[in-house]
């Protein structure tokens, strides 16, 4: 499912993901269980794309299901909601474009922990991609 550019309620979805660094990825444990964490996040292409560390919990749910939610901080005291359902899919490879745009988004927070992309990317090396199938939001 791609945004609709030329309605204001989807461009304003697509430039709130480009701008925004933090997102919550949701997905469920084998006994059930939701597990919700905090992860930077790169939109492109209508996909977002999320390094992890290869084994961790979130990793572990998407490989026994594929379905997540994705949501954004609300801006406005709650009067901004994004909301994503999608497929999750664990990629074996990297787009180029992609792996620039993440690292030239994550620049400065890199820099001000001590990293470089190359140190990040290896060691959260399993790239998470995932596909909206449906969009929520509002905004007042």
């Amino acid at each position: 499912m791609a945004l609709d550019l030329s309605q204001p309620k989807d461009a304003h979805v697509d430039q709130r993901l480009k701008q925004e660094s933090m997102m919550w990825l949701n997905s469920v444990k084998a006994n059930g269980r939701p597990h919700t964490v905090p992860v930077w996040f790169l939109w492109h292409n209508n996909q977002v794309f999320i390094f992890s560390q290869p084994g961790k919990q979130k990793i572990r749910n998407i490989e026994r299901s594929p379905y997540v939610t994705l949501s954004l901080d609300t801006r406005d005291g709650g009067g901004d909601i994004v909301i994503i359902e999608g497929e999750a899919r664990l990629e074996q490879q990297q787009d180029a474009a992609m792996l620039q745009a993440y690292a030239s988004k994550y620049a400065e927070q890199m820099k001000s922990m001590g990293w470089t992309f190359e140190n990040m990317s290896k060691e959260y090396s399993q790239l998470i991609s995932v596909t909206p199938t449906k969009f929520i939001s509002w905004n007042d």
